[in-house]
């Protein structure tokens, strides 16, 4: 067997084209992924791909002395054959494994925590496009195997350092009913709330409509029937510009709330019964105001992206702000080893809690806690917001950049800002041009682009930003020729920039 694709091993997890072997792609997945990210790659994540990173898994837990997995997988194509080959993989190592079937990320980081697994992993693709697929894996009390972990683990495949002395069992089980329980003994409606669910044809279809009304919600589903290849929008709760839809849905049926999950549900994002996308990173804001209440003194994380609101007001609700570098993987780890943090969370939708429950990012315990709050509120969901100060803000913007080149660009535009302004660092550059108006620009770690936010108080501040960072980013032929091509939504500016 040839040597794995390199880039497959990313920093929180494991993701590739996916395909029974190298030949199992059509010129539509070819001319998708060149309008996405580039040159195509092929196949990379083949079955005996996936085979031998099941092997080298369940190595690795039963090299830390565990030997109890848990596996489930978000439907997408080839996603069970591809999940069947990782299972005998890990079987082949001396793991035994328990099947889920068709699961979501958050279901599988419950059952590994709750039912005390030594290991889980969700195959699954994220955010990516539907010719993707990959591996989020955990060790035990979920602690996430990325980093360093994953370079180890495709040198043990590389040099076939994988155990083999026995083989492990398996079983089925359906774990819904577990989470499902321990879902509705923690989260408690005060009133029947009226909610528009939009699950983008992705897995979260198959359980949060039956769960938020087994909640107590009456629900209006949107695009909930599951269809890998997302043909409705991607259900990316980051990005409004796809949820035009669930917004005149709410409006239509006077809603009291509008809520999408992301592909595998461990993201959430939320929209108001005025019909407004609430930016991902100030429900973080409420959750951090709630939590606070109780365990003042208690640190509240989140991720460089996030806005300078996180920073200017958790203090003013009683705790201490401590912004991290993004990815779901390094925030748990951090969030294991420091126990003075009550909350996480990530400008991408992912919220960690650690009252009641394990430290996990899981979009529908979100909903169910943003769903709680507002049942105990005599004031519209838009009110949780309108105090906060004003503040214009760009989406998170990718631009295309090959994974060998984006973290070298990076690290130049980190040395060249580092000399005239203040410049945090622990995650690409984010840049402090005055009071309250900053830029970032950071390497995607999970995908082959660039990914650049711009905040400040004015548009014109926002702008001036943007073309800051534009003119850097023009010295890079890497990325001056895609500088135009970048998708248009709210704001206009240098380039074309949102």
């Amino acid at each position: 067997m040839p040597k794995l694709n390199q880039y497959m091993f990313r920093e929180y997890d494991i993701r590739g084209v996916a395909g029974r072997d190298a030949q199992s792609f059509d010129q539509k997945i070819v001319a998708e992924y060149e309008r996405w990210y580039g040159p195509f790659p092929g196949v990379t994540l083949t079955l005996d791909a996936a085979e031998k990173i099941g092997q080298a898994y369940g190595t690795i837990i039963r090299r830390n002395n565990g030997k109890e997995t848990v596996i489930g997988y978000e439907l997408r194509p080839f996603a069970e054959e591809l999940t069947n080959a990782f299972i005998a993989g890990v079987r082949k190592s001396g793991c035994n494994v328990t099947n889920l079937g068709v699961s979501l990320t958050p279901i599988v980081y419950f059952l590994t925590a709750f039912l005390k697994f030594d290991g889980g992993v969700n195959v699954t693709g994220s955010h990516n496009v539907y010719f993707f697929n990959g591996f989020k894996m955990m060790k035990k009390n979920v602690w996430p195997l990325f980093g360093e972990e994953l370079q180890k683990m495709r040198r043990m495949i590389d040099e076939n350092d994988l155990m083999t002395d026995q083989e492990g069992d398996y079983k089925e089980m359906d774990g819904y009913p577990v989470y499902r329980e321990y879902f509705l003994s923690h989260v408690k409606l005060q009133k029947k709330l009226k909610v528009v669910l939009d699950t983008g044809n992705g897995s979260g279809g198959v359980f949060a409509p039956e769960l938020l009304r087994d909640l107590g919600c009456d629900v209006i589903e949107l695009f909930t029937e599951v269809d890998a290849t997302f043909p409705n929008h991607i259900p990316d709760p980051e990005a409004p510009q796809y949820y035009s839809e669930l917004l005149k849905q709410v409006a239509e049926h006077g809603a009291d709330i509008g809520i999408a999950l992301d592909a595998d549900g461990d993201r959430v994002g939320f929209f108001s019964e005025k019909g407004k996308y609430i930016d991902t990173d100030l429900p973080l804001l409420v959750f951090a105001k709630d939590a606070l209440s109780r365990h003042p003194g208690k640190k509240i994380l989140f991720d460089v992206k996030c806005s300078r609101l996180l920073s200017e007001l958790v203090p003013q609700y009683g705790g201490v702000p401590l912004m991290h570098r993004t990815g779901h993987a390094p925030i748990k780890e951090t969030m294991r080893k420091d126990l003075d943090i009550i909350l996480g969370g990530e400008v991408s939708g992912h919220v960690f809690f650690v009252e009641d429950y394990f430290k996990i990012d899981d979009g529908l315990y979100a909903a169910g806690k943003m769903l709680e709050l507002l049942s105990k509120s005599e004031q519209p969901f838009s009110r949780m917001f309108a105090d906060f100060p004003e503040r214009i803000r760009t989406p998170e913007i990718k631009l295309p950049c090959s994974d060998d080149t984006k973290f070298k660009v990076v690290e130049q535009i980190q040395q060249t800002f580092i000399a005239q302004y203040p410049v945090l660092t622990i995650d690409g550059a984010r840049v402090q041009f005055s009071e309250k108006g900053w830029g970032l620009i950071r390497a995607s770690n999970t995908s082959p682009y660039l990914t650049i936010r711009v905040e400040g108080e004015t548009i014109d501040e926002v702008l001036k930003i943007k073309n800051i960072l534009a003119d850097e980013l023009e010295k890079f032929p890497e990325v001056a020729d895609k500088l135009n091509r970048v998708e248009v939504a709210s704001l206009s500016g240098k380039l074309g920039w949102v």
